[in-house]
């Protein structure tokens, strides 16, 4: 597992695609319920279906309590609202609800355990304690339990940053071939404005571009 880490902090106000590790950013102000409406909005209005299903008796506070992790505000409201995605919403990824959250959390960290127990010299260079105590928003060789998976899709998982720092609350990405680099976005809102921009405009994110065929949203690369 190599990667090397790079800036943590993308750019304030890109409105195009730039490369696969800085993605689209919104330059429209709004909370997450904002944007959940907008794509939520654009869906039932172009294809007459929805873009997720509400939750309903979520109970978001054991899942933290199980999980020993308090989640940002706005993952909260996230969990709370939304149940299961369309499954081509996003372009790449399977967006997630909290069970299936779970579910990817659990597989990253019982693979990084498995494989610190397997290697030694990995595991004497690479302490998840330590890796804990960095900022938010600093790549990581392991899957760390403060990383709340969002989407994922063929071994890469995006994931909320839950350590401290000024990007607490980040978006990264992590893989089977290790850490990522760095932020991809400051927030799940950002990253939901991001894709309801996409929607909206037609234009690209994470190197696709949103098309309507066959009553059905589609992503072409």
């Amino acid at each position: 597992m190599a990667a090397t880490a790079r800036s943590a902090t993308p750019p304030a106000s890109v409105t195009k695609e730039t490369g696969s590790t800085r993605p689209r950013q919104s330059i429209h102000p709004g909370d997450l319920g904002a944007q959940l409406s907008r794509i939520q909005q654009w869906m039932r209005s172009r294809l007459g279906t929805d873009a997720f299903a509400a939750a309903s008796e979520i109970d978001v506070d054991a899942v933290q309590h199980r999980w020993s992790l308090q989640f940002p505000a706005e993952l909260t409201v996230l969990f709370s609202r939304v149940d299961r995605y369309l499954p081509t919403l996003m372009p790449g990824y399977d967006l997630l609800a909290i069970e299936r959250s779970e579910q990817v959390r659990t597989l990253w960290l019982d693979l990084g355990a498995d494989q610190r127990q397997r290697y030694p010299d990995f595991a004497a260079e690479f302490d998840p304690v330590t890796l804990s105590a960095e900022p938010a928003g600093k790549a990581s060789e392991l899957f760390l339990p403060e990383f709340v998976p969002v989407a994922d899709r063929d071994g890469t998982t995006l994931f909320v940053d839950t350590r401290s720092g000024h990007l607490s609350g980040c978006v990264s990405a992590y893989s089977a071939q290790g850490a990522g680099e760095g932020a991809l976005w400051t927030s799940v809102t950002a990253m939901f404005a991001a894709l309801a921009d996409s929607l909206e405009e037609g234009t690209i994110l994470l190197d696709a571009r949103p098309v309507v065929r066959d009553n059905s949203l589609v992503w072409e690369r």
